[in-house]
């Protein structure tokens, strides 16, 4: 060692010192310098705002836009409708200003009209014309030399004046003095018309009066208007033939023409004369011959006021069984029958040349314009509707029915009694299998009683057996050979009778509360066979042949006769027997007296209240009352009367009809099909039953309930159902039709925050080297639609939407997205795993665990979605498997617990997805896309399966493996 000098000591402390001075110096400056840069990055990471916050925020500014954007787009439009709006309003108000303008006009034009009508009228007095100048100019073409035609025309005023003073004046200058007529009333063989208004004289006897004297004949009614001077000379007894417009009088035109027979156009024609008068078409049957003359029985009426009323030549394919020859000459004239469009009445008949057919149809159009032109009131009361479906087979063999509600009908037939339900299709048989003659419905009693089985003897049931309770029914023994009953009030309603009519002989019995509900207190002998009765205040009326009787039921009394023997006007009823069809109570004082061959009205002692009569176009077969319109059956229509105006209002061409009830709203209409026929009271308030749609095509069958024998349905069987069914499943747009769309959507689960993602999150998962951010979930949207969503019943989808019987052989083959980095890349896709991808549904076995946001869900119709997180720094992947996930899919109760709906995901086997596809078809709840893998299953009818891609936010591609 070398010793060292204190010199050379002392340099080495004194560099060794200064070396540690700079390197403390140094190290502080660094730690100033590290600190400052620690202080200015702290500084900065507190200003800048996070990319979530700026991600979010962007969301919300669009999210506001586009709302910003549809608030104003919907303000516009509701700016543009309140524009038209307005718009519309001020056209209204100018239409209603320029209506009322016109309305006052009219009424002026009016006005002056009617003045023009009196001065014209004054001058014709003055001069003396003896017919109003007629207005043929729109029958121009009918001036051929025909006898008929040369006395045709059509007046705006009726065709004779009432006072003919160029008759008058003509008698003064000649030195002959006017005598009265001498009128009589007489009975008509053969159509006639009137030579005072020119209407036909309508009826079987006593149509009218004729003047012994001259032979003037006319209507009972026309008898004053007639001229007042005797003899009229014979050319003056004929007016001119014309219809007064404004009242709709007057014959247009006559002929005799050619209709088929019975058995129709194939068995060939019949004579009849045709006559064209008050707007009706009257039809008369000839008989073959040349001096043979028509009945004055009508064998049909068609009105023109008919909204069906039309009139056409026919071609060959019409009329396939006529002459070839014969079709020039053939027209058809066609009316409403029933109210549905389908059911008309149409009569072909055949002129005697084509000129003549020409003449017809024109007169008729013509005739027809006008009544439209002048717009005459339309005075029909009945629309005829089809009461039930025609293929029931208690309605073929129905003798009577009764309207329980406006829901319920009851009908009797050979089979005993029924309640049909006609909005239920529902029926309830009531009683025994015994034949059901008549049905009379005592409300008061809460009872029904019934003439029924083979000895017409009368049963009482209650009220509540209509419901199909087994009650007991109370059976009249001493009724045998019944032919009538009806039931009443007497003692201003304090007691209830029923009046049981057996030849000559009524039984009277009181109703009440007792064990047999029936008490006999009178009984009555009639002087004839009791034909009709009813009870007029507590008196029976009786009718029997000539004659009508009353009968106190209170106490004793002698009947009456309402017809009075000292009445001679009426004496002819009993000269010509003539059966009684019904008596109608006007008031108390007056009363309508219906023979077969007249109708006649008297007071309360029996003698003639009305010089006119009531004149039945055809003999009558039975009549119904219904205040205050009396309806007449005959063979081939049914004629409705006002009892008060004695006017003849309506006829419905209804053949071989017969009432069911005592109102005549029920009928039984008897051609081929028979038809169970509901007369519509157009006048009252509301429908006194309810009439359900009807088909000819109905394949229903009555099948009896299995829990109570007397129920019945009318239902078509469940065997054709299912047949239609599949027929109609067969057609795709028959299907879509059939399968109805979703009416709730309670079986949907949406699996949001809460339940449905707690149990994803527990579902096992495998975890692949690149896995999806926890948040990825929270972007995925709620649901916008439900598109996708079809409703599949049990049936639907057990029998006819199975794999096999669709499409067995469909199976897509697999394919790749590929492009941008949103979308994620389907790859190494065996062949048993492409029948499962891209099937409509896709289900996740696996999803993060981690809690998402209150507000963000998934949704089984938007994809899957994921987003990069920035919060821990790392970028992480996970594969979804549905190795771990088929197995726990099978005991999840609601079938949107474990899946969601996409573009497509493998199973892993195929043996688990055949098993969960028959678990969804046996399925009896709303089946979704996204709970079935089956690809059988058929399109939604609004939007159909496509294949969707996945998209992500994220650069990477991601591909699943099974």
């Amino acid at each position: 060692w070398l010793p060292f000098s204190g010199h050379g000591l002392l340099d080495m402390v004194s560099d060794e010192k200064d070396a540690r001075g700079y390197l403390q110096a140094l190290a502080s400056k660094m730690t100033e310098e590290l600190e400052a840069l620690r202080n200015s990055s702290l500084g900065a990471r507190a200003t800048d705002m996070p990319w979530k916050m700026r991600r979010f925020a962007k969301l919300d500014m669009s999210a506001r836009l586009e709302l910003q954007s549809a608030l104003d787009a919907e303000i516009r439009a509701k700016q543009a409708i309140q524009d038209e709006l307005n718009k519309v309003k001020a056209s209204c108000i100018s239409t209603e200003c320029k209506l009322q303008e016109s309305e006052k006009k009219n009424m002026e034009l009016l006005t002056d009209i009617e003045r023009l009508k009196k001065e014209t009228e004054e001058l014709r007095s003055e001069k003396g014309v003896k017919h109003q100048d007629s207005q043929n100019s729109f029958l121009a073409f009918l001036n051929a030399p025909t006898s008929a035609l040369d006395q045709f025309e059509v007046t705006d005023h009726p065709p004779r004046s009432i006072h003919t003073p160029t008759m008058r004046t003509a008698y003064i200058g000649s030195g002959l003095s006017p005598k009265a007529h001498q009128f009589v009333v007489k009975s008509f063989n053969t159509p006639t018309k009137c030579n005072q208004c020119t209407s036909l004289m309508v009826g079987l006897i006593r149509q009218g009066c004729t003047c012994e004297v001259c032979g003037f004949s006319c209507h009972v009614t026309c008898a004053d208007k007639a001229p007042a001077v005797c003899p009229i000379p014979p050319e003056q007894t004929k007016g001119p033939l014309g219809i007064d417009p404004q009242k709709g009088i007057g014959t247009a035109y006559e002929g005799h023409v050619r209709v088929p027979k019975p058995a129709g156009v194939k068995k060939g024609w019949q004579r009849a004369l045709a006559v064209i008068c008050d707007f009706k078409l009257f039809l008369y049957d000839v008989a073959e011959g040349k001096a043979s003359q028509p009945s004055v029985i009508v064998s049909q009426v068609i009105d023109m006021r008919d909204e069906e009323f039309s009139v056409s030549s026919v071609l060959a394919s019409d009329v396939i069984h006529a002459n070839r020859k014969d079709i020039p000459c053939i027209f058809r004239v066609t009316a409403s029958q029933l109210s549905a469009s389908s059911n008309k009445c149409s009569i072909l008949i055949l002129a005697d040349g084509e000129n003549e057919k020409s003449k017809w149809v024109g007169v008729l159009n013509e005739l027809h314009r006008i009544l439209k032109k002048n717009k005459l009131k339309d005075r029909s009361v009945y629309v005829p509707k089809e009461a039930y479906d025609s293929t029931l087979p208690l309605i073929k063999t129905t003798q009577s029915a009764a309207i329980i509600d406006h829901e319920r009908i009851a009908l009797g037939n050979e089979e005993g009694l029924f309640v049909v339900h006609v909005t239920k299709d529902e029926i309830i048989r009531v009683g025994d299998n015994k034949k059901v003659h008549q049905i009379e419905l005592i409300p008061n009693e809460q009872l029904i009683a019934v003439i029924s089985g083979r000895n017409r003897h009368v049963r009482l049931f209650p009220m509540a057996a209509l419901d199909g309770r087994e009650t007991e029914f109370y059976k009249l023994a001493e009724t045998k050979g019944c032919q009538s009953i009806v039931s009443g009030h007497v003692r201003h309603g304090a007691l209830t009778c029923l009046c049981v009519a057996m030849k000559r002989q009524v039984l009277c019995y009181e109703l009440n509360q007792s064990k047999t509900r029936h008490k006999k207190i009178k009984e009555i002998q009639v002087q004839g066979n009791v034909q009709w009765m009813s009870i007029f205040s507590d008196r029976l009326c009786v009718g029997y042949q000539s004659g009508f009787l009353k009968y106190p039921l209170h106490g004793e009394g002698s009947p009456y006769s309402l017809l009075h023997p000292d009445d001679h006007t009426l004496s002819f009823i009993s000269q010509q027997p003539t059966d009684a069809i019904c008596a109608v109570e006007i008031s108390n004082k007056e009363y309508l007296l219906c023979f077969s061959s007249v109708g006649v009205y008297v007071d309360c002692q029996g003698r003639r209240s009305r010089q006119q009569e009531l004149m039945w176009p055809a003999t009558p077969s039975s009549c119904c009352y219904n205040a205050p319109y009396l309806s007449v059956y005959s063979e081939n229509a049914i004629d409705i009367f006002d009892v008060n105006s004695m006017e003849w209002i309506q006829t419905i061409p209804l053949k071989k009809v017969r009432p069911l009830n005592t109102e005549g709203s029920l009928n039984l209409l008897g051609l081929e099909t028979v038809r169970l026929i509901y007369f519509k009271n157009k006048m009252a308030e509301g429908d006194e039953l309810v009439v359900p749609e009807t088909s000819d095509n109905s394949r229903k069958q009555m099948v009896r309930n299995i829990n109570n024998k007397r129920r019945y349905s009318f239902r078509v069987p469940e065997e054709e159902r299912m047949q239609q069914r599949r027929s109609m499943l067969r057609d795709p747009e028959m299907r879509n039709k059939l399968i109805s769309n979703p009416t709730n959507f309670n079986h949907i689960a949406h699996m949001g925050p809460g339940d449905g993602i707690q149990i994803l999150k527990d579902l096992p998962m495998q975890r692949s080297p690149y896995q999806f951010p926890h948040h990825h979930s929270r972007l995925i949207s709620s649901p916008s639609n439900f598109e996708h969503i079809y409703h599949m019943t049990v049936n639907s989808a057990e029998k006819f939407l199975s794999y096999d019987s669709i499409n067995p052989a469909f199976s897509p083959p697999p394919r790749s997205v590929l492009g941008t980095p949103d979308f994620m890349t389907l790859r190494n896709l065996r062949p048993q795993e492409s029948r499962t991808v891209f099937s409509g549904s896709v289900s996740i076995p696996s999803i993060t665990k981690s809690r998402t946001e209150p507000g963000r869900s998934m949704s089984a119709s938007s994809g899957l979605a994921a987003r990069s997180s920035a919060q821990n720094g790392s970028a992480l992947r996970r594969e979804f498997s549905g190795g771990s996930y088929g197995a726990k899919r099978q005991p999840m109760a609601s079938p949107s617990d474990g899946s969601l709906s996409s573009g497509g995901l493998d199973q892993g086997s195929d043996a688990p997805t055949r098993d969960y596809e028959r678990e969804d078809s046996d399925s009896p709840r709303h089946s979704t896309a996204s709970n079935s893998s089956n690809l059988s299953s058929p399109p939604s009818p609004v939007s159909p399966h496509k294949t969707k891609s996945l998209s992500l936010e994220s650069s990477d591609h991601v591909s699943w493996d099974s």
